[in-house]
């Protein structure tokens, strides 16, 4: 009973491992062209594992070897530019694969494997396949991550998946830069990144271009102060009291994330002044200093009641390389008006 139990335990082993390895059999000779000579061998098992699709400057590697039984072992040749590595794997560069317009291609390769048979005789069997070779996706990481920021400092980091562990140059213009990250300030409506594969030995691999969109910084908001206290349009404002402190205030989060270019100045400031029913009359243009306007003189004669309007001037962000840049705000979002008292 014991010796039947064991016999039906190997028979149900044998059926796995024939269940498992029968797949890899039939693929394994699917995969290469035999001629139609007859080898005088006692067993053979290739098996070939590769890839089907490489990133363009990633090598093809495709292991590939034949195990012959009463055979003194086996040599393997590439056929071109196909490298054979030892006894089992084949390696062909992809750098100069694709054309600069083209994004993938399919690859053929050929090789054989030599063998001295039983008797001494040398055989030979051909093998060939194909691969692809795809251009790689370019991923760019930025504080703003859509697009970025005009006349802003924008870090920017390439990524090439597929190609982590490789050597990049960055391109901008005339400017090379070796490595991932770049700092980018464009002043147009678009800006691009060229990408390249290091290759000291063969030459640098063009692996594509990464384009951004170029926008401006989100719009800035208004703010006055009379005497450290906040006040709106309409407000009073005292004639012997009459300073106004202007404060233009960054988009929250454009200023936590760029903080260097997230500064404005206001450079002057147009004084209009209606008394009673007459018409308003311009008082003067001032210049502003630190966002500053003293209106103490200018109003001497304006009497309770009256209204004074004041229309902001020059308004520009200054950026992190210290250049001011004006920044567009419509009529009403930078004009004040008040009573006084």
């Amino acid at each position: 009973m014991a010796n039947s139990g064991m016999q039906g335990v190997k028979e149900l082993r044998y059926y796995v491992m024939l269940a498992l390895y029968f797949p890899i059999l039939l693929y394994a000779f699917s995969t290469f062209d035999l001629d139609e000579d007859t080898y005088a061998v006692q067993g053979i098992e290739p098996v070939v594992v590769g890839e089907t699709t490489v990133v363009l400057g990633q090598p093809f590697k495709g292991r590939a070897f034949l195990a012959v039984s009463g055979g003194q072992g086996q040599e393997l040749n590439g056929a071109g530019d196909l490298e054979a590595l030892g006894d089992s794997v084949f390696q062909m560069a992809t750098g100069g694969v694709l054309a600069p317009g083209e994004s993938e291609k399919v690859v053929p390769y050929s090789g054989s494997f030599k063998f001295q048979q039983v008797g001494g005789a040398e055989a030979e069997i051909p093998v060939s396949g194909s691969f692809k070779v795809r251009r790689p996706d370019i991923v760019a990481m930025s504080e703003s991550m859509q697009a970025l920021y005009r006349s802003s400092k924008n870090d920017v980091r390439i990524e090439v998946p597929g190609l982590e562990d490789r050597q990049l140059k960055l391109q901008v213009g005339k400017s090379t830069v070796e490595g991932r990250s770049l700092t980018l300030a464009p002043d147009g409506e678009s800006a691009s990144v060229r990408v390249f594969l290091e290759d000291g030995e063969n030459g640098d691999v063009y692996l594509g271009e990464k384009q951004f969109t170029v926008i401006d910084p989100p719009r800035p908001e208004l703010e006055v102060a009379n005497a450290g206290r906040k006040i709106n349009n309409g407000d009073n404002l005292p004639r012997a009291r009459a300073i106004l402190e202007f404060d233009v205030v960054a988009d929250q989060e454009f200023r936590r994330r760029y903080p260097a270019d997230a500064r404005y100045r206001i450079a002057r400031a147009t004084v209009y002044l209606r008394k009673g029913l007459t018409a308003s009359k311009k008082v003067g243009t001032y210049d502003l200093d630190g966002n500053k306007l003293v209106l103490t003189r200018a109003l001497r004669e304006a009497k309770p009641g009256d209204r004074v309007m004041i229309e902001l001037e020059g308004i520009s962000r200054i950026n992190y390389a210290g250049r001011a840049i004006p920044v567009q705000l419509s009529g009403s979002s930078r004009t004040f008006g008040f009573v006084i008292s």
